[in-house]
């Protein structure tokens, strides 16, 4: 057989296609070695923290509202959409330590490798972020007597896509960085510092530049995730407040992920 023909075959074999390399990444994610003990974590606190909220609501509310449902249903997709991107960070971090050379061993194009992963983690985001959401608009619903169907699907389904962008967003952070640590410290300070610096700084100029400032601070990851799951005020304020959260969040998602596959085609690994 000549070179060319096993170069062929090669390139034909079933771990070379996109498919085949997400369908691999996806389950190492969940085996042992993987992400399986936070993802049980993640929605393990997510609907914990869920059902304690529509608790605390109902026994504020004189009679069932929607609030129990939606406010419930953003808290948990808060919470797990949180637990998850740790993970990421670190799991992602831990790969580029070592694991990414032999995975390029088997997937040595770097943009499908990088691609595969990517998607398994939108996979595993936007599965447990449904199986949490849906269990807590399901009960939720249960404790309004079936009112409220719409925005509990609703809730469901923007906080399924939020969550599933915020994750990206740390992927993305955490393959540009390719330490564990570093990311964490760049993921609390894209999500959290980048805010609170913006606000501080807002707080020391003239109340002129206040507008520009808000908008600043509104155009950070975590702003724009807040709005992204908020369906309890869609009744109020109209569903462009969540649409402009959900899009803002997606653009960094994407900006972020072609920077860090720029910096993945060329790391020496």
């Amino acid at each position: 057989m000549t070179e060319s023909q096993i170069d062929d075959r090669t390139t034909m074999a079933p771990e070379q296609r996109f498919g085949a390399v997400t369908r691999a990444e996806a389950r190492r994610l969940l085996r042992k070695g993987g992400v399986p003990i936070p993802v049980i974590v993640a929605i393990t606190a997510a609907v914990a923290s869920g059902i304690l909220t529509m608790l605390i609501m109902k026994s504020l509310a004189s009679e069932p509202t929607r609030v129990i449902t939606t406010t419930s249903v953003e808290t948990g997709a808060f919470v797990s959409a949180l637990v998850l991107s740790v993970a990421a960070v670190f799991a992602v971090g831990r790969d580029h330590t070592g694991q990414l050379g032999l995975a390029l061993s088997l997937t040595p194009k770097r943009e499908r490798l990088f691609m595969a992963r990517a998607l398994s983690w939108a996979a595993l985001t936007a599965v447990s972020t449904a199986f949490v959401t849906i269990v807590l608009a399901g009960l939720g619903l249960v404790l309004s007597g079936g009112d409220f169907v719409g925005s509990g699907l609703l809730g469901v389904a923007a906080t399924v896509v939020g969550s599933t962008s915020m994750v990206l967003v740390a992927v993305a952070l955490a393959h540009l960085v390719g330490r564990a640590f570093g990311s964490v410290l760049l993921l609390i300070g894209v999500n959290v510092l980048l805010p609170l610096a913006v606000f501080a700084v807002g707080a020391m100029i003239p109340e002129q530049a206040a507008g520009a400032v808000d908008a600043l601070v509104n155009v950070t990851p975590t702003p724009l995730f807040m709005r992204a799951i908020s369906a309890t005020t869609v009744e109020d304020l109209g569903l462009g407040r969540l649409l402009i959260g959900q899009f803002g969040l997606a653009v960094w998602a994407l900006v972020l992920g072609g920077l860090a596959l720029t910096v993945f085609r060329r790391r020496n690994l």
